[in-house]
């Protein structure tokens, strides 16, 4: 069992920063509280593209579009012009996102090293931190969300700056951001961090208590030699 642990933890860990760099970060969804215009929206957004309601960005994708530069070069602002209300937030997020895939990197290592009790346990205070800075991270997803939905960052701007579509950017005109949460990339990373530490519970636990098999013992008919006088 003690060599599964060391073997089988890093793996989850290795899979968690996989999962947490290409899998969807963010996403977005466009509407308005308008029925009639969220039923004109669709039915636009299916006729051309590049006109969309939902929008999803993965960490991979959101590094390749920094390298990129932005997809309409005759926009007129920077993204950092654009997304000035919640710059702070975007550093914030994408400082404790990267200690959390770290976190996440060190409790693999800690793991594949895991050959006694005293370690297992380390792997599972270094697992409950990450889970804290992930905490964090929500805390600080929701503030910048919230300014997004509020109306903080101009959308025309935004979908100008994204999308060398005048159309879309066209179509901001009547809807705004319903809806910003945090995506499956995110939460494959948080969910692994509470498996990592349930697997190493159940891993000392077996560890202790190691399953054996019952064996049952028959008692052998002793053979009695009869002495004839």
């Amino acid at each position: 069992m003690k060599l599964a642990y060391r073997i089988v933890t890093p793996i989850l860990a290795a899979g968690a920063v996989v999962l947490g760099f290409f899998l969807k970060l963010f996403t977005f969804v466009v509407g308005s509280t308008d029925e009639q215009i969220n039923n004109l929206v669709n039915a636009v957004s299916s006729l051309f593209n590049g006109i969309h309601t939902t929008y999803e960005y993965s960490a991979f994708e959101i590094i390749k579009m920094i390298i990129s530069g932005p997809a309409n070069e005759s926009a007129e602002k920077s993204f950092a012009e654009v997304a000035a209300p919640i710059m702070s937030d975007i550093i914030a997020f994408a400082v404790l996102f990267c200690i959390m895939l770290l976190v996440m990197v060190a409790v693999g290592v800690l793991a594949a090293l895991a050959n006694s009790k005293k370690k297992r346990i380390t792997v599972i205070i270094v697992s409950a931190a990450g889970l804290v800075v992930s905490l964090a991270c929500i805390i600080v997803s929701n503030s910048a969300f919230a300014k997004i939905i509020n109306g903080d960052v101009n959308l025309t701007e935004l979908v100008s700056l994204l999308s060398d579509n005048a159309l879309a950017a066209l179509a901001t005109a009547i809807v705004s951001v319903t809806s910003a949460t945090l995506s499956a990339g995110f939460y494959a990373v948080f969910g692994i961090f509470i498996l990592i530490i349930l697997w190493t519970i159940f891993s000392n636990f077996l560890i202790k208590n190691p399953i054996q098999k019952n064996k049952s013992y028959k008692r052998k008919n002793v053979k009695r030699t009869v002495i004839k006088p």
